[in-house]
């Protein structure tokens, strides 16, 4: 199995927007693991007729992205925005990553904290286990 077939199974993506270095891909591929195995250990999985979806994408920052916010359901929070679409169980969300590196804030463990608010705010919704760092 290639790593992209591997890859479009997982529930749960990190994508980098356009404007980022190609560099990022290790991290966001251990981004995705890490975030695909938390869920997987609060058994956020173990109903098949609701797995819910994430499709993150790193921009800069939130602004950039408002013009998109107004014509849908959008939550807006500091650092990161979402939308769940109830029918499909997916969620579209963006995290911003500007100001965790002008913050002085490990990249890392700021955007894994913003992975975790959005997907916990959905699993709530349906009852699941939060997930944690």
């Amino acid at each position: 199995m290639s790593q992209t077939d591997m890859q479009e199974q997982l529930p749960i993506t990190i994508l980098a927007d356009s404007r980022f270095s190609s560099s990022l891909k290790p991290l966001l591929t251990q981004l995705e693991m890490w975030i695909n195995f938390q869920a997987l250990k609060a058994d956020w999985f173990g109903d098949e007729a609701c797995i819910l979806s994430f499709e993150f994408t790193l921009v800069r920052t939130i602004e950039e992205q408002v013009q998109d916010f107004k014509s849908e359901n959008w939550v807006v929070k500091s650092g990161y925005a979402y939308s769940y679409d109830c029918k499909s169980l997916k969620t579209t969300a963006f995290i911003a990553v500007a100001d965790l590196l002008e913050s002085g804030v490990g990249i890392e463990q700021g955007i894994k904290q913003r992975l975790l608010d959005v997907a916990n705010s959905v699993g709530a919704e349906h009852g699941l286990l939060g997930l944690s760092l």
